[in-house]
């Protein structure tokens, strides 16, 4: 008989989800012998008994899933990484100051000051934001993408990629969108590197036979569970078909491997882009996409002893006060908040600028960025828009 761990997780406020052996009281994570265990070296987020830790290895659930698209046509590992070097970080010390002053200036002389477009999506708005009662901020966010791509031709006449799909939520409202505008029926390939329950992807077809009374024996998506680094996009496309490449929310450096992606596949007939980006605190400065932007403007503005790596870790940090700063510390002044939430802005723009500008020169297309939703309704509320 097995019973419930009874270790209270005070991050979580809960109590530990594992089962125990009967009188056990503890599951194996937490049970007073948990000292004889150690981490998986395969996946540090589950440990094993020291005995048997060179059996575990070879039956580890990790070591399948790393190994599970070794076959796969489209698997490249690492292909859509940079062959820059990362360089290990310091810190910061008194260069923070130095680079808060560099960001600033080049804010100033370069760039100007994103308005808010929201939009709204027809079908969008009478059928999913009407519907939605906890999430409606996710739907408004979906319809003013969705609308951006309608409103630039992107959305009829394509099939989607959509990078770090989660359940490809994003994916099935553009299906529906799509179905009721009259359009021919797209294809999608999905990407994340994560397993997700309750998946839209069996959702597509009955779109089309609920919207058009039409689905026929069109195969709707392909989903490939790999990390955006690996995977290669010729061998998923339809060569009689042009793609635009989709995301909401795609996190730090995710969004860098997507465009490096979108580049290595010169296959695949893009037409458009449309990433919401997010977390730019946890990019990489040996993975994004375009360094040489930023050290143009190093060249510019700041004095010779900042380094591009160096200033780089500055800008990571500065582009969380962007989120973080509107929840200020019981002992910071309200002044001081919104001067680190505008520094914050002023940094994330610097590194969305770059990627502008990199899809511009290496993809070809007219590339922009839209603040596609009010920071009430989303804190990360950027996107990179391109069309032909």
């Amino acid at each position: 008989m097995m019973s419930k761990c009874g270790f209270y997780l005070e991050q979580k406020r809960r109590y530990c989800g594992m089962s125990a052996r009967e009188g056990a009281g503890f599951c194996l994570e937490h049970s007073s012998d948990a000292s004889d265990r150690v981490p998986c070296p395969l996946d540090r987020s589950h440990t094993v008994a020291k005995a048997n830790l060179k059996r575990h290895v070879k039956k580890c659930n990790k070591l399948k899933q790393n190994h599970q698209n070794d076959q796969e046509e489209w698997y490249k590992p690492g292909l859509n990484s940079s062959s820059r070097t990362k360089v290990r970080e310091t810190s910061l010390g008194d260069s923070l100051d130095e680079c808060v002053a560099v960001v600033e200036k080049i804010y100033r002389a370069e760039f100007e000051r994103l308005a808010p477009d929201q939009r709204e999506n027809e079908f969008m708005e009478r059928t999913r934001c009407q519907d939605v009662v906890s999430s409606k901020k996710h739907a408004i966010q979906q319809s003013s993408l969705i609308q951006h791509l309608q409103e630039r031709g992107l959305l009829l006449d394509s099939s989607f990629v959509e990078f770090g799909c989660g359940r490809a939520e994003l994916s099935r409202y553009i299906n529906q969108t799509v179905a009721d505008s009259k359009g021919d029926k797209p294809r999608y390939v999905l990407i994340d590197r994560a397993s997700n329950r309750m998946k839209f992807d069996s959702k597509f077809r009955d779109d089309w036979t609920d919207l058009r009374e039409d689905s026929g024996d069109h195969r709707f998506t392909k989903r490939c569970r790999v990390d955006i680094r690996d995977i290669w996009l010729d061998p998923l496309a339809d060569s009689e078909r042009q793609y635009v490449a989709v995301s909401k929310h795609l996190c730090g450096v995710a969004t860098d491997l997507a465009l490096r992606a979108l580049e290595n596949s010169a296959g695949m007939k893009l037409r458009g882009v449309c990433v919401a980006m997010c977390c730019r605190h946890v990019c990489d400065s040996s993975q994004y996409v375009n360094p040489e932007f930023v050290e143009r403007l190093l060249r510019a503005y700041a004095p010779e002893e900042v380094s591009y790596e160096v200033f780089f870790q500055a800008l990571r940090k500065m582009c969380s006060w962007a989120t973080c700063g509107s929840r200020p510390e019981a002992n910071e002044e309200e002044a001081v908040v919104k001067r680190r939430e505008e520094l914050g802005l002023m940094a994330r723009r610097i590194v969305d600028e770059g990627r502008v500008r990199w899809v511009r020169e290496k993809l070809g297309l007219k590339a922009e960025l839209v603040k596609y939703v009010e920071k009430e309704i989303s804190l990360e509320n950027t996107a990179l828009i391109a069309s032909e």
